[in-house]
């Protein structure tokens, strides 16, 4: 595979020229969507009209690198014993973790959940589960108090959200519970965490 460098010649189709030389060069290139700007990066340009009509390999990565730095926001209002038990399980991978942790944890799971539509279902599923384990306080007035779950998050990661929330045709913020709530059972619950040296490695690399 070819590496092209600034001032390569080469030919592409251009949707005003038709079949054109083009020369690379040095682009900030929109992203498809319209969100946002991947910058300074390699193109072909028509040498025609100046329009930019092709890509090569080498500018993929930069270009999703760029897109994923654009952000999501996600919110949701939760009582707080859903995100006391994201504190609860990051304490249990490393006692040295911050709140900051809670948004690596949750789209980890979120991703293995959007990679197998037979285990999002499951989500659905353990909904009831979660809520009757987390929300349903035996006193009145138990743990009402609630937390805002606010977090900035990838584009991928929010596809990944909403793939999960399609198939399990809950909302997002019920996605978020049910998915706290299999962290609970997976690191919080047993004696021995499951998963304990892969979510390790992610604290490493997210820290």
């Amino acid at each position: 595979m070819k590496i092209y460098r600034e001032g390569d010649k080469s030919k592409a189709v251009c949707e005003t020229d038709g079949l054109t030389t083009t020369t690379f060069a040095l682009r900030d290139v929109p992203f498809e969507d319209g969100k946002g700007v991947a910058q300074n990066i390699l193109v072909a340009v028509c040498d025609k009209c100046g329009a930019v009509v092709a890509t090569p390999p080498q500018s993929t990565p930069a270009i999703k690198a760029a897109y994923d730095r654009a952000t999501v926001s996600i919110e949701a209002n939760l009582p707080s014993v859903y995100t006391d038990a994201l504190d609860l399980a990051a304490y249990r991978i490393d006692a040295g973790l911050t709140t900051e942790f809670r948004k690596p944890l949750l789209m980890y799971y979120i991703n293995r959940y959007a990679a197998d539509r037979n285990l999002s279902r499951q989500l659905a599923d353990s909904l009831i589960e979660t809520k009757a384990f987390f929300e349903d306080a035996p006193k009145a007035g138990r743990g009402s108090a609630r937390r805002r779950l606010s977090m900035k998050i990838t584009p991928t990661n929010s596809r990944d959200l909403e793939a999960v929330a399609e198939v399990t045709a809950l909302n997002k913020t019920d996605v978020i519970k049910s998915v706290i709530g299999c962290i609970h059972k997976d690191i919080v619950a047993p004696e021995k965490p499951k998963g304990l040296k892969t979510l390790r490695m992610l604290a490493a690399v997210a820290s």
